[in-house]
């Protein structure tokens, strides 16, 4: 018994040292644990330390107090290391210099008076034009686009907001009975344009041997959405390689007494910089060494939000090049002396386009004596050609004679809205700058439906683009022998397939004898004629 006893004790005490062992080696491991942790916050700390007093890089600080822009480092002390990264490398994206002569040739251009302004000399009418004239310049025109001289540049970088969409204004159904984007409709009068240019020059039923280069410049808040639209829809029937897409840039925004204004402590409040800062970003983004690569002497340009737009239109194209301008516009007259739209006029020997704000009320309802039409007649519209060697020279000129334009705006900034202003290059600010410049007058009902007001407005809406559509199938197809019987509304009309007809031509076979009742016939749609 007394054997079984000490037995028991000392199994005991075997176990008993056992745990104690245990609790030994786990109480050891929690110190080691609690020392790792120790050393790792005081390293942390140790770093955070060097971070907290190292000061902004030299150099920067040099430029800034050169450029008189040092409030942007007021903050730097508060900021973590990744915030003071970020900071950096904004400020860096800008060359200070240039920001501070952009921002006083700006002053300059605002205060510049357009008194001066005088009416453009001359501006030739295509309908005015003798029919073999006419002809010959469209003969040019698709020469151009069949050899892949001629290319399009698209002007895409805005939202659809007031349309009720975050998404690119070019993603857009304005409602017709076929529900394509803007992006397609234009698209589909790119690959007709490119089949008639190919017959045209070749062979009828030739094949495109040149696609025509397509080139979009989208911005930061539609680059990643256009991309993405074009490759969900197949680049609508397109070459994904024949298009390319390049981003608008950016500017900082600057107090009125020219200070960057900054949106955080560590970034920089930004704003795209105008339709003109395409100039400087076909060079940034090697667009214009592209077009060089591909042969490419010549680009229309055209804004997204024009549902009419005749891309690459070959009268205009053929006639700017016969002639041997350096850029050129596609214009109307204004609807009324009123109308809200900027006209061409002319200082001196140079070509300009005037803001509607900037006309007085007795310029803009003057009339000529002599034909009897407004003297300040001619609108802008943005349909534009440019020669590519124009394209090349004109950079550095733009920044050197100072043709950036202030916009006043309230500027979200770290410390709330302040008054503040947005630097703008417009498209048509090269126009003084070129040697020779090219107007021709075209007509309002066959090229142009602008898209940018609200559904439901007046004026330039989903509605009004729509019906401008409806209504010039409609007279294609009457013109080409077909009739009409369509009662659902006076906005009612018949939609003609881009890739069945570029500008009316090629009708008659399908419309000749027949009615058509409905807005979307098959017959006038592609694939739908045998």
């Amino acid at each position: 018994m007394a054997s079984h006893s000490l037995k028991i004790r000392l199994v005991l005490a075997a176990c008993s040292l056992t745990i104690a062992r245990s609790l030994y080696a786990g109480v050891c491991k929690r110190i080691g644990e609690f020392k790792q942790k120790r050393s790792a916050k005081h390293s942390g700390e140790d770093e955070h330390q060097a971070a907290s007093s190292a000061g902004p890089p030299a150099e920067l600080q040099t430029a800034l107090a050169q450029a008189g822009q040092e409030h942007l480092l007021a903050e730097w002390d508060r900021l973590i290391a990744d915030q003071r990264r970020q900071l950096v490398e904004d400020i860096q994206v800008f060359d200070l210099p240039t920001i501070n002569r952009i921002f006083a040739s700006s002053q300059h251009t605002a205060s510049t008076s357009q008194a001066e302004a005088e009416p453009v000399a001359s501006v030739t009418t295509l309908e005015e034009t003798l029919p073999q004239q006419r002809a010959e310049w469209c003969k040019i025109g698709y020469k151009l686009v069949a050899e892949g001289k001629l290319a399009l540049l698209l002007l895409a970088g805005g939202q659809g907001t007031r349309l009720g969409t975050s998404k690119p204004k070019g993603c857009y159904d304005i409602g017709l009975p076929s529900h394509k984007s803007l992006f397609q409709l234009q698209a589909e009068r790119l690959i007709k344009l490119q089949r008639l240019a190919a017959e045209a020059a070749y062979a009828s039923a030739a094949a495109v041997r040149t696609p025509v280069r397509w080139y979009i410049m989208t911005s930061g808040a539609t680059d990643a959405d256009t991309k993405a639209f074009f490759r969900d829809h197949d680049h609508f029937g397109l070459d994904p390689a024949q298009i390319v897409f390049f981003q608008q840039g950016l500017l900082p925004c600057l107090t009125e007494e020219g200070k960057i204004i900054m949106d955080s402590p560590c970034s920089l409040a930004k704003a795209p910089d105008g339709n003109g800062g395409v100039y400087t970003a076909l060079q940034r983004c090697g667009v214009l060494d592209d077009m060089e690569r591909h042969g490419v002497e010549c680009v229309d340009c055209y804004s997204v939000d024009n549902a009419l737009v005749r891309l690459g239109d070959p009268y205009f194209m053929g006639h700017c090049w016969q002639i041997g301008a350096d850029c050129g516009a596609r214009v109307m007259a204004k609807a009324f002396p009123e109308e809200r739209v900027g006209v061409f006029a002319r200082r001196g020997d140079e070509v300009h386009v005037v803001e509607y704000s900037e006309l007085s009320p007795a310029q803009a309802t003057s009339i000529d004596p002599v034909s009897g039409k407004l003297r300040f007649n001619w609108s802008n519209v943005c349909m534009h050609f440019f020669r590519t060697a124009f394209l090349r020279s004109v950079t550095g000129e733009l920044h050197a004679a100072g043709r950036y334009h202030v916009a006043k705006k309230a500027i979200q900034s770290k410390d709330g809205p302040v008054k503040g202003i947005k630097l703008e290059l417009f498209i048509f600010d090269t126009f003084p700058l070129a040697p020779k410049t090219a107007l021709l007058e075209v007509r309002r009902d066959e090229e142009f439906a602008p898209v940018k007001n609200a559904p439901g407005s007046e004026t330039d809406a989903p509605e009004t683009a729509r019906k401008a559509i409806l209504d010039l199938h409609t007279r294609w197809v009457k013109a080409a022998g077909g009739g009409i019987r369509i009662d659902r509304g006076a906005a009612q009309g018949v939609e003609v397939c881009p890739l069945v007809s570029y500008q009316g031509e090629g009708l008659e076979a399908i419309c000749k004898g027949r009615t058509f009742r409905g807005g979307y016939d098959k017959l006038l749609q592609a694939g739908g004629w045998p």
